[in-house]
């Protein structure tokens, strides 16, 4: 066969493995964020010029006997070299960080070995003379029409085991072991290196892929059930903290409310003595009064309770807690409304916390030691959009060109990274939208988050 022939043939050839080396990289990362006009025509533009160069350089590599090199090196370069194509291509198909992109490359390349490895059954032990016309059909029967179907219930049956949610709760943790992420980088050189260290490098071939990847399962699901062990010990942690500050406020209302019973006595005798002398503008002024200070004392608290009763996040409600805490401390005024129960949403918890917690911290910082400075606090979940409102008191100007520049901050030397995180937690995501105003001489925050 010349070049051309084999060119040809190497294209439906990868073409076939891209469709299932994309399937698996969307089993693998979830739903492609973005599917733009723009990014969609240059994902196929680069389709385009990814599947000649590929088809051409292997018919090449092939016609000139790279594939015999000693020790497999032939095959490892052409391996790591497809693999490079792989992750440009996630690069640009997800925009995701480099790093993420090569664990993503090579896993989705270990699968797709699986499909590859059951159709090589039906054809182990055999080899075609692609010079015969019969046998060149019978081969083309096998590629086009047996792997795929190979690589089709392949493909169904590693979507069905969890795997990409394995893979997934992995990759969220905030520190990879560097072990696993080396184990998995050089899979492939793994796999050659065995497979030609082989006495029976045929027979090897349709075992190594099998064995690798019931190592890498059994590696990431340990490490998955670590992560979420720990995640289940500090959900405890933060639920008896929850609690604690529960109790503590019950306690503070309940201390309020015994002290206002102690003087409820001497305010009801003031009361009957105004009641005796009939003069009812000066006993409507003393029970305002009274109705008053039982607000200030003891409604607030109540209020504010009932407003986290409708937070049934649990990783937010501890945030809402501990910064009311500290606000309460500091004696800053806050105010905290929920227009509707906040279940849950898109957005990853632990980056709608660090938000969160920036947008509070900025507004804390600005009303800090100012007199009449108050927090307003709205959580809204309405519309298929959930939105989050911090609201304070503002008592200089705002300059919305610095805002956008990282580490401007008015705070002093060393600080103002908060901004710089924020917006880069926020570009993470397609469905996110910040929003920051000037209004009624507040400066006002939001994060909009759409929910479907």
């Amino acid at each position: 066969m010349n070049f051309w022939q084999v060119t040809l043939g190497n294209c439906g050839t990868i073409t076939l493995n891209l469709i299932f080396f994309i399937w698996m990289s969307r089993i693998l990362l979830g739903e492609i964020p973005g599917r733009g006009s723009r990014r969609i025509a240059l994902c196929l533009l680069y389709v385009l010029i990814l599947v000649p160069v590929q088809s051409s350089l292997g018919a090449f590599c092939y016609l000139n006997g790279v594939w015999s090199w000693k020790y497999g090196i032939g095959r490892v370069l052409w391996q790591y070299f497809v693999l490079a194509g792989g992750v440009l291509f996630l690069k640009l198909l997800y925009q995701i960080s480099f790093r993420s992109c090569v664990l993503a490359a090579v896993m989705a390349e270990i699968l797709c070995s699986y499909g590859d490895l059951l159709s090589r059954l039906f054809v182990y032990g055999k080899y075609y003379n692609l010079g015969i016309l019969e046998e060149r059909l019978q081969y083309f029967f096998w590629l086009f029409v047996i792997q795929p179907a190979c690589l089709l219930f392949c493909g169904l049956v590693i979507r069905k085991s969890g795997m990409g949610k394995i893979y997934r709760s992995w990759m969220e943790q905030k520190k990879l072991h560097k072990g696993i992420t080396a184990f998995i980088v050089f899979c492939p050189l793994i796999y050659i290196a065995l497979e030609t260290a082989g006495k029976e490098p045929e027979g090897a071939s349709l075992l190594l892929p099998l064995a690798l990847l019931m190592m890498t399962h059994m590696i990431l699901v340990h490490v998955v059930r670590d992560r979420d062990q720990k995640r289940y010990i500090a959900a405890q942690q933060a639920s008896l903290a929850q609690q604690t500050i529960y109790i503590e406020k019950m306690e503070q209302i309940q201390s309020e409310i015994r002290r206002f019973r102690h003087d409820f006595k001497n305010m009801t005798a003031g009361m009957y003595l105004k009641a005796q002398e009939a003069d009812t503008e000066s006993l409507q002024s003393f029970i305002r009064e009274v109705t008053e200070d039982f607000d200030r004392q003891v409604g607030g608290q109540v209020r504010l309770l009932n407003q986290l009763a409708n937070v049934h996040m649990a990783e937010v409600k501890g945030l809402l807690l501990e910064k009311l805490a500290r606000m309460q401390k500091e004696e800053i005024c806050c105010e905290l409304e929920v227009l509707r129960p906040f279940e849950a949403t898109r957005m990853r918890s632990t980056d709608l916390c660090r938000c969160l917690g920036i947008l509070v911290d900025n507004a804390m910082d600005e009303v800090r030691g100012k007199k009449d400075a108050r927090i307003h606090l709205m959580i809204s979940s309405q519309n298929g959009c959930t939105t989050f409102r911090v609201k304070n008191t503002l008592s200089g100007s705002v300059d919305f060109r610095c805002l956008e520049t990282d580490g401007y901050t008015t705070k002093g030397k060393g600080r103002g990274i908060g901004l710089g995180s924020y917006r880069r937690i926020v570009g993470k995501y397609d469905f996110v939208f910040p929003f920051m105003a000037i209004q009624d001489g507040c400066f006002v925050q939001e994060l909009k988050i759409q929910e479907v």
